[in-house]
């Protein structure tokens, strides 16, 4: 990754735990790793563990930050998310995957809640 990319994503993600204390969500843990992957941000939101996704982009192409969560990357942060919950007991606790799309060309940033749907019926 250039460096340019990291400090574009290191930036998208300080947007974004900005724009989520400002709703409210209370900032975990950042850029959290275990031997699956990585969580953007950790946070709560009310009575919901909220596994926070952020994709920041500078221009139009391939589409919006957004569309940048593919399946094989919903599957792998729902992974990764679900062995943070084992590791940390947490089972019973009510979790969701949020995204945060950072666009710096349209000036916008969206939190879009529950963006994977059906994490805890995929048994993966």
């Amino acid at each position: 990754m250039t460096f340019e990319r990291k400090n574009l994503g290191q930036l998208g993600e300080d947007e974004a735990e900005q724009k989520l204390i400002e709703l409210g969500y209370k900032i975990k843990e950042r850029n959290y790793r275990n031997i699956i992957g990585e969580i953007d941000i950790i946070a709560q939101d009310k009575d919901i563990l909220c596994f926070v996704e952020v994709k920041t982009k500078s221009g139009s192409g391939y589409g919006s930050p957004e569309e940048m969560v593919d399946q094989r990357k919903q599957r792998k942060i729902i992974k990764t998310a679900q062995l943070y919950i084992s590791e940390n007991k947490l089972e019973d606790i009510n979790w969701r995957i949020d995204v945060v799309a950072v666009d710096k060309e349209n000036e916008e940033l969206r939190v879009i809640k529950n963006a994977v749907e059906g994490q805890k019926k995929l048994g993966i």
